[in-house]
């Protein structure tokens, strides 16, 4: 196992861009040494022969056909989502001119 002291601590810090205080450094060695000793244990148990999951269940996605629907149409054969529209320009939303 690797051996997890202030200044590993203080390279991990600058790896990841964070400035930390002596008392900061202080307090995340020993948790920074408990979460590689995790990482330890997880390297000694033996996957052999185990096949690698993306999901924990293997369940099978049904897709649907892929199509495009018309949409939605008034009487008049403007889309209805336009009915909530305070303006309507060229059958869109009319928004303000920004430049």
């Amino acid at each position: 196992m690797i051996v997890v002291d202030e200044a590993l601590t203080k390279k991990v810090a600058e790896l990841a861009r964070l400035e930390l205080s002596a008392a900061e450094i202080q307090a995340f060695t020993p948790q920074l040494k408990a979460v590689l000793g995790y990482v330890d244990q997880l390297l000694q148990v033996s996957v052999e022969g185990i096949e690698p999951m993306v999901h924990p269940v293997d369940i099978q996605i049904p897709l649907r056909e892929d199509r495009a629907d018309p949409p939605f149409v008034d009487e008049k054969g403007h889309p209805k989502v336009l009915a909530s529209a305070p303006e309507v320009l060229y059958d869109g939303y009319k928004v303000p001119p920004i430049l």
